[in-house]
């Protein structure tokens, strides 16, 4: 089974052969096929190579392992998890090996068929006890720890974006690894996508860099609770010492008027820099 998240639906698991290569030792080819089912829905299916148990990136060095899918070769996959579906000819058997010799005994390849599951769908059956989810109060421990650890150092908030790093957007379902200790969430399903376009992820969080498996994203509740209940027009919001956000202020001030004089047209997001007036001031 793949781990424990609420992002996929497992559909099934393809069985594999392994079999030892007669001219180098210690290299086992793991040999399969898969031919498309008929789904119904607007699920997107994916066909994942899971290595398990997936451990720590640091532990396997640059180890990677080999595809061959319809007799072409695809190197250097990481030992994690890779989704191979935009490679298949649905219209036919596919016929598929994973190989390397630098693939840890340890370490299992399988092989398993997903539907994802819609973002909607996904949030209102989230279960807020889940290992996957952040609580409240784990974020607002964590916010007072960042005001605590700047000592004597005079910091009044500390700003925080609701656009996701990875898609440029605002944040649907704010995210962050298990072990990340910022509070910047990026959006889960932007950071799937980004992992699932290509055969060579890096899982890896877009603000510090650590590693995020499919199993370490973590879905905070408390950002989550901002994103719902602030202005569709705010971008990023102010967390205070005691636990608690405000909007920034600035962009979204309804009393001003906005006066573009620049030929060239900027994002919405960048019209604090544009020259206002306030036509609410009095004048003498």
């Amino acid at each position: 089974m793949l781990p424990v998240q609420p992002f996929y639906h497992f559909l099934r698991e393809l069985p594999l052969t392994p079999i030892l290569s007669t001219k180098t030792a210690d290299l086992k080819f793991f040999c399969g096929m898969y031919q498309a089912q008929s789904q119904s829905g607007a699920a997107t299916t994916l066909l994942f190579i899971y290595f398990a148990p997936v451990v720590e990136r640091s532990s396997l060095g640059d180890r990677t392992a080999s595809l061959s899918l319809n007799g072409k070769a695809y190197l250097r996959m990481p030992l994690t998890l890779v989704n191979i579906f935009p490679l298949l000819d649905l219209a036919k058997r596919n016929c598929f090996a994973v190989w390397d010799e630098a693939i840890p005994a340890k370490v299992t390849v399988r092989i398993f068929e997903a539907a994802k599951v819609l973002e909607d769908e996904m949030l209102s059956s989230l279960i807020e006890s889940a290992p996957y989810v952040v609580r409240r109060e784990d974020t607002e421990a964590l916010v007072k720890a960042h005001f605590a650890a700047a000592g004597e150092a005079v910091m009044e908030h500390l700003q925080m974006s609701l656009l996701c790093p990875v898609a440029k957007r605002k944040i649907r379902v704010p995210c962050r690894g298990a072990r990340c200790r910022h509070t910047q969430c990026f959006d889960a399903y932007a950071y799937l996508a980004l992992n699932e376009s290509t055969l060579h992820p890096s899982w890896r969080c877009p603000i510090c860099n650590d590693q995020v498996l499919l199993q370490d994203i973590s879905i905070d509740l408390f950002t989550l609770d901002i994103l719902r209940n602030a202005d569709s027009e705010c971008s990023s919001v102010n967390l205070l010492p005691n636990g608690s956000w405000a909007p920034v202020t600035g962009c979204g001030d309804r009393s001003v008027i906005t006066i573009d004089d620049s030929p060239v047209k900027m994002p919405r997001r960048a019209l604090c820099d544009t020259f206002v007036v306030d036509l609410t001031v009095d004048s003498d």
